[in-house]
Formats: C-alpha cells, sequence, structure tokens
C-alpha cells in the first residue's frame, strides 16, 4: 500500500479505481468490511483500490481543537491500512477551504477527474462535501449520469449492536476494554516510546516503562490493566505478559495522566524504544494510598491476578 499525504503526488489513475471514503477511526470490524470489498472488487475488475480518509479530522477543524480525541492516530492508522491489501490511502488535508469544497466539485474534479472512479464504496452514514451534502442517495444519482456504480455496505452488528466508533468511545470511558476488542476485532492499543520517569517503580520492586504517548490518542478510564506489551527485536515483534497503571499517581501527588508498564519477568533496558500495549482487561480502579509500602502491596496482589488472567 501506498499511503499519500500530498494531493500534488497522486500517480495517474489509467485503469480506473474502486473508492471508498470516510473517517475510518479505529478501523474498526465495520470498517474491515467496506476495505475488504473495495480490495475485492478491484481485484476482480482489475482496478486501484483507494481509500480516502481525512487528517486531521473535520471535528478537529471545526471545533479549532488544539488536540483531537482519537482512536487512531495518523501513525496507527496508516500501520493497520498498509496489512489490507489497498493499493492506495489518501489522507485528504482537511483545512478550513477544503471543508467548503462542495460535493459536486469533489466528486467531478477529484473522484471523477483524478481517481478516474468506477465503482464507489460506502457506508450508510457517511457525507461529504460542504454542508455534508454528498451522502449515498446523491452518489446514486450521480452515478448514472457520470458513469460509475455506486454501492452502499449495510450497517454492521457487533453484539447484536450497531459497529461504530462511538461505541468503542463509550465503552472506554467506562473501561471495559472487552467490549473494545470485540468491536474493534483486535485489542485496544496505545504505543509510544519509553521515556525515564522517577524510578519508583523500580523503588518499589516493580520497575515500570514509562511510555510517551501522542496526546490524541483517546485512553481508557484510568486503572490498572493486564495486557500485552510488545516491541521490536531485531525486526521481530516480540509480546510480553504485563500489567499496566494509567493514571494520574494519586499516591505520590497528582500528575498528567499517563501510561507505566511493568512487564512480567523481564530484565533489559527500553529506554528510548519504541512500545506498545495492549490492553486486555481492567483489574480496579485507581487508588489512593496512605503510604508506599500500602502501594507496593497492592501492586503485589495487581501482578498475582495478571497472571492469573494471562495465564
Amino acid at each position: 500500500m501506498i499511503a499519500l499525504s500530498d494531493l500534488t503526488k497522486i500517480p495517474e489513475i489509467v485503469n480506473g479505481s474502486v473508492v471508498i471514503m470516510g473517517d475510518f477511526d479505529g478501523v474498526h470490524s465495520g470498517h474491515r468490511v467496506l476495505i475488504a470489498a473495495a480490495v475485492e472488487r478491484a481485484r476482480r475488475d482489475q482496478l486501484t483500490s483507494i481509500l480516502i480518509t481525512y487528517e486531521p479530522s473535520a471535528k478537529k477543524i471545526l471545533k479549532k481543537l488544539a488536540h483531537d480525541s482519537r482512536l487512531t492516530t495518523f501513525a496507527e492508522k496508516e500501520s493497520i491500512l498498509a496489512e489490507t491489501g489497498l493499493d492506495y490511502t489518501i489522507f485528504y488535508p482537511m483545512t478550513n477551504a477544503t471543508l467548503k469544497i462542495a460535493a459536486v466539485t469533489f466528486l467531478r474534479e477529484f473522484l471523477i477527474g483524478r481517481l478516474k472512479v468506477r465503482h464507489l464504496i460506502m457506508g450508510a452514514d457517511h457525507h461529504f462535501g460542504h454542508n455534508r451534502r454528498g451522502n449515498a442517495a446523491y452518489l446514486k444519482s450521480a452515478g448514472a449520469r457520470y458513469g460509475f456504480s455506486m454501492e452502499v455496505i449495510a450497517e454492521q452488528m457487533t453484539q447484536d449492536r450497531r459497529t461504530s466508533s462511538s461505541r468503542i468511545r463509550q465503552a472506554l470511558a467506562e473501561g471495559d476494554v472487552n467490549q473494545v476488542r470485540e468491536i474493534l476485532g483486535r485489542p485496544y492499543s496505545v504505543t509510544g516510546t519509553v521515556m525515564h520517569g522517577a524510578a519508583r517503580g523500580s523503588t518499589l520492586g516493580f520497575p515500570t516503562a514509562n511510555i510517551d504517548f501522542d496526546k490524541e490518542k483517546l485512553l481508557p478510564q484510568t486503572g490498572v490493566y493486564c495486557g500485552w506489551a510488545q516491541n521490536s527485536v531485531s525486526g521481530k515483534q516480540v509480546r510480553y505478559k504485563a500489567v499496566a497503571n494509567l493514571g494520574k499517581k494519586p499516591t505520590v501527588g497528582e500528575h498528567e495522566v499517563g501510561l507505566e508498564v511493568h512487564i512480567l519477568d523481564f530484565q533489559g533496558d527500553l529506554y528510548g524504544q519504541p512500545l506498545a500495549f495492549e490492553f486486555l482487561q481492567r483489574i480496579r480502579g485507581e487508588q489512593k494510598f496512605t503510604n508506599l509500602r500500602d502501594l507496593q502491596t497492592q501492586i503485589a496482589e495487581d501482578i498475582t491476578e495478571a497472571r492469573k488472567k494471562l495465564s
């Protein structure tokens, strides 16, 4: 897959394309149905498969947010989409100017003029163009006029409820990472670089890797979680059983929300290395202890519980 953020670098699409459009925040199991349909149709008809997503989100521009709250950061989204079999992903630049482009202009000049769209696939709830006037009904009508076919993928269901990014956000707010995993089709994870901390974990006998993660990454409810830590060793991904504290560390004074990962039975130096933590299950909520000894006792109990769940 080739990822493009600069529209001037889009190559000429000679044979026509199958296009899907959307935010794709999370790239959840419902999104994957659309992607699989596009890849399959493109291969069958010998066309180019293209996914168009938006960077940053329209919400960030419209609400003038300093930081968005994303299920997948730019880097995570690009990495996940690279595994799908798509030919191209276009991260369409969202600005005040591009938000004002009319749906008909976007269709004629970009989808037809640049991408030579022959078949368009989208979810029933997707809109594009100024004032969100580009929708499935509009595109079905336009298809007959401009010579492309249109396919609307029905809503996908997870646990008898609509598969959606909003459900994932709600479950994260409740710390229900089990439900998140069901909707995503994979564990929810946070990725960053291991940085130096205050070394309190080592003092207590439980050294932790402090993850410097993207500030736009949406985090689960604070608390202690068991899961899997991943990093790359000699070019191969290695997974370790781990327990993580996500929170403000109230026992040692209020801090910004941070992620500290204790890798079970691990000895080594991870400073400066990328590390991902996959949230498997929430063990307990964040607590403030009266002293470090009580905290140390609780951490030992958390690790025992984590071992049981990860076994």
